[in-house]
């Protein structure tokens, strides 16, 4: 393991306040792989509430009570559909006042989809630009949702479920590497897809 990846077990094993043994830990490739580690240690009794449905439910009346589209709004409508690129920052905004919790920052390509997608200097391909938020689903952009605001919306003493592991362990990624939110996902290797080494 690098530092990177020391780094990343200590602060999840201090937020959960668990530790993971060498062997478990040698054992963690993938984003999955660690929320399952953790949710191993954590488990607790299921509890009948769904923190993504209740989080859909929030977002889905916020968009209509600030009439945005007449879309119907399902998991799995696109944000592009919901979205107009009209006033996208300011109705970016209003949603997440009218929710109470922080949203993923919007990318240049969001704001500007007609740019190129890698930054160039003097005409050489510095780096590739951010994944545009607007390619999500709803769904997604409620995970999204709770892995950025997993201290306010998660009690890390009573998990109810892998869910909420899964989140947390995003939320901790995204706040201690600052990899785009949308761009980790449960499948992905920590060290060849996040490049966490």
């Amino acid at each position: 393991m690098g530092l990177d990846s020391v780094e990343l077990l200590f602060f999840v094993e201090d937020t959960f306040r668990i530790r993971l043994n060498a062997s478990e830990a040698e054992q963690i490739n993938t984003v999955q792989d660690f929320s399952n580690s953790v949710y191993s240690k954590v488990m607790t009794k299921r509890n009948e509430k769904c923190l993504s449905h209740q989080i859909f439910i929030r977002v889905k009346k916020a968009i209509k009570k600030l009439n945005f589209t007449e879309t119907a709004i399902m998991p799995e409508t696109s944000l592009f559909e919901l979205f107009s690129n009209k006033n996208l920052v300011r109705n970016w905004k209003l949603l997440e006042t009218e929710i109470g919790l922080i949203l993923p920052e919007l990318t240049s390509l969001d704001i500007s989809p007609n740019l190129d997608l890698h930054v160039k200097f003097l005409g050489v391909k510095i780096r590739k630009r951010s994944t545009p938020i607007l390619n999500g689903t709803v769904k997604q952009l409620i995970n999204w949702i709770v892995s950025l605001n997993y201290k306010e919306l998660i009690n890390l003493e009573k998990i109810t479920g892998k869910y909420e592991v899964e989140r947390v362990i995003i939320g901790i990624i995204y706040n201690t590497m600052g990899i785009p939110i949308n761009e980790i996902d449960l499948e992905h290797s920590i060290r060849y897809d996040l490049g966490i080494d």
